[in-house]
């Protein structure tokens, strides 16, 4: 049985009330951490956002058995900083037992859910964990992946944590997962020229657009409108791995006649690993490419 979450189950630490580190932002009008309040008591506030200085908490976010029995188990984090993007490159401090298992290197700000997924064998010990280890800004701290029946989760889980869609009408098939086809090479680029890149992406059509009911019932004919970007058939893109900063122009992308095109701007040369994400709804495809910039 598959068990919907829509809490994940992996703890992520909040601040801790009167820790004031290297980059507090202190809402206005909110008392200051660690003040006394009238009756002499300390107040302490545990809505201050961190811009920079803080860890990054690796989140394991269940696993799914494959048609060929192996099991992939997916991965996100939550990177606690608000502006500080940090990149920790794969070894010691980022890794499955040092080992590169296909993570990321590049922590946005905040939360990335479902990242990646890494396969493991159909033999993999259900009691043994599959441990993700990031140190940043000094902290280090673990995901455990294991095969917990509890940890098990399908389309609908992911859909839901995701944030977006995940509702269907009645008489809709299941809604497949976008594919990227005739994928681009690897790609050269030249620091501070923008890079295009166009992604060819197919899909089923569903979910088809909603529709108001009570409007078609009553013989009201409904103004055709665009569809919100996050419902949309759309491609997302974040860099994976990189020494500089890879800018996108813009980050997500409406698919129109089955494209979508982004530009690329890179601030140092060498080595990048782009990711883009073929998302539909709620669900999504990921993609990579690889660049190299002189």
């Amino acid at each position: 049985m598959t068990i919907t979450r829509y809490a994940l189950g992996v703890v992520c630490a909040g601040l801790v009330a009167g820790a004031v580190g290297t980059g507090a932002q202190q809402p206005v009008g909110a008392p200051a951490i660690g003040s006394t309040s009238a009756a002499g008591s300390e107040i302490y506030n545990n809505t201050v956002r961190y811009a920079r200085g803080q860890s990054v908490q690796p989140v394991f976010e269940g696993w799914e058995k494959n048609p060929d029995g192996t099991y992939s188990m997916w991965f996100g984090y939550l990177n606690r900083n608000y502006e500080e993007r940090l990149n920790v490159p794969v070894g010691p401090n980022n890794g499955f037992n040092g080992e590169d298992m296909g993570q990321t290197e590049v922590f946005e700000p905040r939360r990335s859910r479902f990242a990646f997924k890494v396969v493991v064998p159909a033999n993999f010990p259900k009691d043994r964990d599959l441990v993700w280890t990031v140190t940043a800004n000094g902290v280090t701290q673990k995901a455990f992946g294991s095969l917990w029946p509890v940890w098990e989760v399908d389309q609908g889980t992911i859909s839901a944590n995701r944030g977006s869609r995940t509702a269907v009408d009645f008489d809709e098939p299941l809604n497949a997962a976008p594919k990227v086809v005739n994928p681009p090479p690897k790609q050269e680029a030249t620091v501070g020229q923008p890079l295009s890149l166009t992604l060819s992406i197919e899909d089923d059509g569903y979910p088809r657009p909603r529709v108001d009911r009570g409007a078609s019932v009553a013989g009201i004919k409904e103004r055709p409108a665009e569809r919100p970007l996050n419902d949309s058939l759309r491609v997302s893109w974040v860099q994976w791995r990189g020494p500089g900063v890879a800018q996108f122009e813009p980050r997500v992308i409406r698919v129109v006649d089955g494209k979508a095109t982004a530009k690329i701007t890179f601030d140092k040369p060498g080595n990048y690993l782009l990711r883009a994400y073929a998302e539909d709804a709620s669900i999504h495809t990921p993609h990579d490419v690889s660049v190299t910039v002189r």
